[in-house]
């Protein structure tokens, strides 16, 4: 372990080492921390940056993904009480300067989320802190090994070597006190359960299945210079949405089907417009699913089924048969496998405190070089069939 330990405390430790690229990382951990009504998939202890920002602690500023988002916020004694611990931004000798400066000053935040990441149960944010002093660390909890509704929690940050040198033992021993009080806080907060109720509720997971006879269509808009429309049905007409046309990767400058370029091209050509995703909680959907923000997905469903059941109509009379592609909502996501790392990439020290400690920052930046459409994990329970709302017949299969 090349961690040299700072203070150490019978449930938390701070620990620093020399950091590659300039300073030193500092890891503080805290063990055992008890969660009052703790979710049952584990990695979901820790809420989406954008749901705490639509609880009132920031403004959401942009929103990338599920769990990817950037957020202003005034800093308080909670999330960003931590954040500012971990990006180690404490002006002076004390933390009597920094409590106050910390009530003034707005704090830009670029935050994304992972979960199940490096190991199932965990989830790990990377934290980017915007302005003339760029910082960067990241939070990871983990169940604690054997005990139910007890997790640890783990922050790394990097501190210049001058700001590092200049404190002293109690100064070190103040951030490990803040940040155990910061950790219960963000696992415990007066309105954590409600937030991780939202949290969960926040997004719908969107399944196709049943193209047998090819990839499904879309509404036929004549201003696409010189496709033709694959069929015409005159179900449709009433609608005016007699003419189909097949989709094709290409058409969205693609080489691969993805359903969220699929459902996008369908909805822009009904004249709706959302932002549907194909990457969730830092992780890729399989090319057959994707997701969508709940309010956003009610405010065009009833259209969208209206419209899908049309172009099963015409999928069937393009192709003969009677299957045609199926829609779920309110799936389970399953993932692309990632392959794991290279060694050299992530740097693990020994237990402290036994939490787990992932270095740098990679978990948000590696990705699988080889993406499989068939080689895919569910995410959570394995083993059960997840329930699903259908809108749509149910034939499965992917083509």
């Amino acid at each position: 372990d090349d961690w040299d330990t700072e203070v150490e405390k019978p449930q938390a430790t701070l620990s620093y080492m020399a950091c590659p690229w300039g300073g030193q990382l500092i890891r503080v951990a805290v063990a055992g921390i008890c969660v009052s009504d703790a979710p049952v998939k584990k990695s979901h202890v820790l809420v989406r940056p954008e749901t705490r920002a639509a609880f009132g602690t920031g403004s959401l500023l942009e929103h990338f993904a599920p769990g990817d988002a950037v957020v202003l916020r005034w800093a308080d004694w909670g999330l960003l009480r931590l954040c500012s611990i971990l990006f180690g931004d404490m002006a002076g000798p004390t933390f009597t300067t920094s409590a106050r400066n910390l009530k003034t000053a707005p704090v830009l935040t670029y935050q994304r989320l992972r979960r199940d990441f490096p190991s199932p149960g965990d989830a790990a944010i990377a934290l980017f802190h915007e302005g003339d002093d760029a910082q960067e660390g990241f939070l990871m909890s983990s169940p604690t090994v054997a005990t139910e509704n007890k997790f640890d929690l783990m922050g790394v940050f990097r501190m210049p070597d001058e700001k590092f040198t200049s404190w002293t033992s109690i100064h070190f021993q103040l951030l490990l006190d803040s940040a155990c009080r910061a950790s219960h806080w963000l696992l415990n907060g007066p309105r954590t359960r409600e937030m991780r109720q939202a949290d969960a509720e926040a997004y719908v997971v969107l399944t196709i299945q049943s193209c047998k006879r090819g990839l499904p269509l879309y509404p036929f808009v004549p201003t696409h210079g010189a496709m033709e429309p694959t069929v015409s049905i005159a179900a449709g007409e009433h609608l005016g949405l007699d003419k189909w046309i097949r989709f094709t990767p290409g058409q969205v400058g693609s080489e691969k089907f993805r359903l969220s370029e699929y459902i996008q091209l369908f909805l822009q050509n009904l004249g709706e417009a959302l932002p549907i995703y194909y990457i969730m909680d830092g992780r890729k959907l399989v090319p057959y699913q994707c997701v969508v923000r709940r309010e956003d997905w009610l405010r065009v469903r009833k259209r969208f089924v209206e419209c899908f059941l049309l172009q099963k109509t015409a999928y069937r009379r393009a192709n003969g048969g009677s299957t045609a592609p199926s829609l779920h909502e309110d799936v389970e996501p399953r993932f692309i496998t990632e392959r794991s790392p290279p060694a050299g990439l992530l740097r693990t020290g020994a237990r402290a405190a036994g939490v787990r400690v992932v270095v740098r920052r990679t978990f948000v930046e590696v990705e699988s070089e080889e993406e499989s459409d068939d080689d895919v994990v569910p995410s959570g329970r394995q083993s059960q069939r997840p329930k699903t709302t259908t809108i749509l017949p149910v034939e499965i299969s992917v083509a």
